[in-house]
């Protein structure tokens, strides 16, 4: 029997080295977590040795104390993963963003901090700037590109009208770059499941003779794709299940049949797979629940106790250490609000 001739997305990066299995993603984030804070507990003890003051075992102690775990950090780079959408939208109104681009520039956004976030930890980079710097690459990679003194313009006003007492500059966008596109293994294409939906869209209509009704379910389609890209969906199905996912739940909420179309458009066997999948999708999309700016506080609150110094600007290792070495890697400081 010949051998399956691969679908174009399993020849893709994404579905070559970003796919996980729950187990294994949830190893893989531990593992992570526990490398980040013996980093953090070993800057702290090299810290004491270089401190004219003398760092106490009472500064060990309390980081010790506050060091955050896999799920706290995730709920912090939740909280920022949102952002991005409401960022997104300041761009647009400030048209430096074309309508026509913005789910596309979120959702890559979002897709390359929740990579990044795979081999690194808030310890050594906060997510609200590893968050400005993946908008900024997303607008690149989805050519919505724009200059950095626009990019950068939007959000340093709202430093200053919230009375922030940092401004964002461009170089903590452009500092972060390189870090970013590293980490993500210089693999910048993403495939995500709005152009499938589309696709699905313009597919059904010849299947299905209420083309109105099909139009309503199709925007309605766009909310539950919005909450897929905050889940983990993303490293377990294809962006074409999960519009698949997300169509059934849009169809739930408008009394549409929409398994009258894959009934007519696949097979039997396929259909029995691709409906335990898309039951698993519909859970993780309405299972998402929002980490709040209240969570995100907190858990900052805890994160300046325990940052590891060699990254932290304010610490005493750093300035003794990186600075005096004439080797400068930019690391913003996460005790704004």
């Amino acid at each position: 029997m010949a051998d399956r001739k691969p679908q174009l997305f399993e020849q893709t990066s994404q579905y070559q080295h970003w796919r996980f299995t729950p187990s294994s993603l949830a190893k893989l984030r531990a593992e992570n977590n526990r490398l980040g804070v013996d980093r953090v507990l070993l800057g702290l003890q090299q810290e004491a040795q270089v401190d004219d003051q003398g760092a106490s075992d009472t500064r060990i102690a309390e980081a010790t104390d506050n060091l955050l775990t896999p799920a706290e950090e995730l709920k912090l780079i939740g909280f920022y993963l949102q952002m991005i959408k409401f960022c997104a939208k300041v761009y647009m109104t400030s048209k430096l963003l074309k309508p026509e681009s913005l789910n596309n520039v979120k959702a890559t956004a979002i897709n390359f901090m929740k990579r990044f976030y795979l081999h690194n930890v808030v310890f050594d980079y906060h997510p609200k700037n590893i968050m400005l710097t993946c908008l900024y690459l997303a607008t690149k990679v989805e050519n919505a590109f724009m200059k950095i003194d626009d990019f950068i313009r939007p959000l340093a006003a709202a430093d200053a009208k919230s009375g922030s007492k940092t401004v964002t500059k461009s170089e903590d966008v452009l500092g972060l770059e390189f870090i970013v596109i590293q980490s993500l293994q210089f693999e910048l294409a993403v495939h995500h499941p709005y152009r499938a939906a589309y696709g699905f869209y313009l597919d059904m209509q010849q299947y299905i003779e209420d083309k109105d009704r099909l139009r309503d379910v199709y925007e309605r389609t766009a909310h539950y794709i919005d909450q897929s890209l905050h889940t983990d969906l993303v490293f377990f199905y294809q962006p074409s299940q999960i519009a698949l996912g997300a169509f059934k739940l849009a169809a739930k909420d408008k009394d549409f049949d929409v398994d009258l179309y894959l009934t007519q458009r696949f097979d039997a066997r396929s259909l029995e797979l691709l409906f335990l999948a898309l039951d698993e999708i519909q859970d993780g999309i309405t299972g998402f629940a929002q980490a709040t700016k209240e969570d995100a506080r907190l858990i900052d609150r805890k994160l300046i106790l325990c940052r590891n110094p060699e990254k932290n600007p304010n610490s005493v290792l750093y300035k003794k250490t990186v600075v005096a070495q004439g080797d400068v890697p930019y690391v913003s400081d996460s005790d704004s609000d």
